[in-house]
């Protein structure tokens, strides 16, 4: 099973909405870069259990994505962000982006 990392900008955007499971399932795959196997492990069930688990929670993930758009805000956001700082000669514009940046952020 092949790691898309978009799935984890999801997962900081969109995990409170999966259930507890869910969400340690896919931070343990993305965060703490286990194998299915290892997760498997960890939680007593099979490979194929934790595939399950993973497929189904990627596919809501997405499926809210397609919905409400927050990642996708937010690269355009960050983006344009980025595109200010190097254009911007002025240290209160700077400040503000950093401002934004760390509200964005958190």
């Amino acid at each position: 099973m092949a790691k898309n990392l978009d799935n984890a900008v999801l997962l900081d955007i969109y995990g409170a909405m999966l259930t507890d499971k869910q969400y340690e399932t896919l931070s343990a795959y993305y965060n703490d870069d286990l194998s299915l196997a290892e997760i498997a492990e960890n939680f007593g069930i099979t490979r194929q259990g934790v595939h399950k688990s993973i497929t189904l929670a990627q596919d809501y993930l997405l499926r809210l994505e397609r919905s409400l758009g927050c990642a996708r805000k937010y690269r355009h956001i960050s983006d344009d962000l980025d595109k200010m700082q190097i254009i911007s000669d002025d240290p209160r514009l700077s400040e503000l982006i950093e401002d934004i940046r760390r509200t964005i952020y958190s």
